[in-house]
């Protein structure tokens, strides 16, 4: 499994900044940075100029900046909402690649005064011929899935708030490793902010639905 971090942090934050990697040249990096009186963004993004379906790039593009374009009018909505504290936002973009399935979870860094929030989305697809994109509910069983991560947050009641979860979100961010099925979590949503974002592993065997191999030629009908 390779994994690809991008990382634009606010300097104002006193994180480090990263090294950029290029997915063997399948995305190039952009980069917004946007500084008011009122509000600022900092955001390093990939966005993809070498998939083989050129139909599914457009569609993980589009996908990438309609998300962030959504944020920056939330920020700049909200700015005019906090009676003049200041909004920061940031955000940090990993690439993941399990042979042909790629997985771009973006986590989004939302400050106001003394509240701080993260959330996370992913975009999932597989390079090669079909243009679909594949969020969580088409490569899993979801009432499995909820059995599998209630399994789990039952065995550690000190990190995970038990009685708070209800089920998984079918638009929860998620990646492939090592056969397994990766869920990210939001910020105080299974576990408390301490934890940050969360992420649970179920192997993929037990939760995976069957899918059509996109790379394998479909059997010729017989006459």
């Amino acid at each position: 499994m390779k994994r690809y971090v991008l990382i634009m942090v606010a300097s104002l934050m006193f994180l480090q900044l990263a090294p950029t990697v290029h997915a063997e040249s399948l995305f190039q990096i952009k980069r917004k940075d946007q500084v008011t009186q009122d509000w600022e963004i900092h955001v390093d993004y990939p966005l993809f100029d070498q998939l083989q379906n050129k139909e599914l790039q457009d569609k993980v593009n589009n996908s990438i900046t309609s998300k962030l374009d959504h944020q920056f009018d939330m920020v700049k909505q909200g700015a005019d909402e906090t009676n003049g504290a200041p909004i920061l936002y940031y955000e940090e973009s990993d690439v993941y690649a399990e042979e042909e399935f790629y997985s771009v979870v973006m986590t989004s860094h939302l400050t106001t005064g003394n509240e701080h929030t993260s959330s996370v989305t992913s975009v999932n697809f597989e390079n090669g011929k079909k243009s679909d994109l594949l969020p969580l509910k088409e490569m899993a069983h979801m009432d499995v899935l909820n059995k599998e991560v209630r399994r789990i947050i039952a065995q550690d009641p000190e990190t995970y708030l038990t009685k708070q979860f209800k089920e998984v979100r079918e638009d929860t961010a998620y990646y492939i490793e090592e056969e397994h099925l990766v869920l990210v979590f939001n910020k105080f949503e299974i576990a408390a902010g301490v934890h940050g974002t969360p992420q649970i592993q179920i192997p993929l065997e037990r939760i995976e639905k069957e899918r059509e191999d996109p790379y394998k030629a479909p059997i010729p009908s017989t006459v």
